[in-house]
């Protein structure tokens, strides 16, 4: 299942980078893109939050989890900033990306490494 939801994970990622990118090359985007991938990245979180709930021995998992909140609390301040259609700020755009890429390395790693 941690296989899955990694790549579940990649996946919105990718969608968030590609919101990223268009942002960055001055087009916005309708606001349904930016929700959808806050809607897939709660779920992903939900479901990664069960899972660890299952199995609490894997740390790294559970720190992952810990931090993929962060990013959604993050990516929540970035969705007011949409919604009240000012320009989003960069340093919360990278800081939402930093703690996203933090959280997958450390689910990765977690993941590689099995439960203890």
């Amino acid at each position: 299942m941690l296989t899955i939801l990694f790549v579940f994970f990649l996946l919105v990622m990718a969608g968030g980078a590609w919101l990223a990118w268009t942002e960055s090359r001055g087009r916005t985007l309708p606001l349904r893109f930016s929700s959808a991938h806050g809607v897939l990245g709660i779920a992903a979180i939900v479901l990664l939050t069960m899972e660890t709930m299952d199995h609490p021995d894997n740390r790294l998992v559970n720190a992952s989890v810990v931090i993929f909140m962060l990013t959604a609390l993050g990516g929540l301040l970035l969705f007011a900033f949409r919604a009240s259609k000012q320009k989003l700020p960069l340093a919360v755009v990278a800081l939402h990306a930093v703690f996203a890429l933090t959280a997958l390395t450390l689910l990765s790693v977690g993941l590689l490494r099995g439960s203890p």
